[in-house]
């Protein structure tokens, strides 16, 4: 047992005085470990070269301009003839809902319609009454149909005049909704408040915003032509007693005709005239030397001014 412990005192020894010796024991098993580590990559290459990073995809956003609508005039209603259903109102309601909610909604009402497929949340089923998000009185009806019920597919029905909805509320609580909840007059009353039912509403034109800019750009150019027609007269002109009062009395032309070319109330009377020009004097292209005229330097001015503009 000594010898087996000197022996290995003795082989110990010898590798501490020679230190290449263990790296030539070792350097069989680094060329096998560096062999393996090569392998190993080569075989993962296609996936540690993998690019990480997703690739920019193509912008597919559509930018639309607005849409041509026509102005609209909504007549006024009763709302309180509206709360009751008639023959004529369900009538109508049944045309809207099947050309505007069957699809999602189904014949039915119960929320199958052939479009509800995908839609999260899915499409009401109106024979049921859990979870109505704005209830299923007639007017709770009528607000999801004016406003919708963002963000889900539900989308607004604005564009229905306001009968028209009524008609349709009508149609969905007599044929589809169990029992549904009924309206007070002070319900029916709130409504007629937020959406102005009773005073009817004029709703403006529309027209897309690069004929709109069109339309800007053309009145505006309408207007310099004008305006620099006139200052080609002044200057033409510069000997009468009109222009020189102008000239005298005016500190920025080109404001001043633009003033009176977006006020023609002027045109009235020389009083108007006057009481316009002296009124606004910090804002209208005039000086103070309005206000030291006399009265036929007011009429040379007036006079002109009819003439010119």
């Amino acid at each position: 047992m000594k010898e087996l412990i000197d022996g290995i005192k003795n082989k110990i020894a010898g590798v501490t005085k020679n230190p290449g010796a263990v790296f030539g024991l070792l350097y069989p098993y680094i060329i096998v470990i560096g062999i393996a580590i090569g392998a190993y990559y080569i075989h993962n290459i296609d996936n540690i070269s993998r690019q990480s990073v997703p690739p920019v995809l193509p912008d597919t956003t559509v930018v639309a301009d607005l849409k041509v609508k026509n102005a609209v005039n909504v007549p006024p209603i009763n709302i309180m003839e509206m709360k009751s259903s008639t023959p004529e109102l369900l009538a109508e309601g049944e045309k809207l809902f099947k050309a505007n909610c069957s699809s999602c909604h189904g014949e039915n009402g119960a929320g199958g319609g052939p479009a509800s497929m995908g839609l999260n949340p899915a499409p009401r089923n109106f024979t049921s009454k859990d979870n109505w998000k704005n209830g299923t009185k007639l007017s709770q009806i009528y607000t999801t149909l004016q406003e919708g019920l963002p963000p889900s597919a539900m989308a607004s029905y604005d564009y229905l005049l306001p009968k028209e909805k009524f008609a349709l509320a009508h149609y969905i609580r007599t044929n589809f909704i169990p029992n549904p909840d009924m309206d007070t007059d002070a319900d029916l009353q709130a409504l007629d408040a937020t959406y102005n039912l009773s005073g009817g509403l004029k709703i403006a034109a529309q027209i897309p915003v690069k004929n709109a800019g069109l339309l800007i750009i053309n009145e505006n150019k309408s207007a310099e032509d004008k305006i620099n027609s006139v200052l080609e007269y002044l200057n033409k002109n510069n000997s009468e007693n009109g222009v020189k009062i102008f000239n005298k009395v005016v500190k920025n032309k080109n404001t001043a005709f633009s003033f009176l070319t977006k006020n023609p109330q002027w045109k009235q009377n020389e009083n108007t005239f006057v009481n316009l020009i002296v009124n606004n004097v910090n804002q209208n292209g005039f000086n103070g030397n309005v206000f030291n005229l006399g009265n036929d330097e007011w009429s040379s001015l007036y006079n002109l001014m009819t003439k010119i503009i």
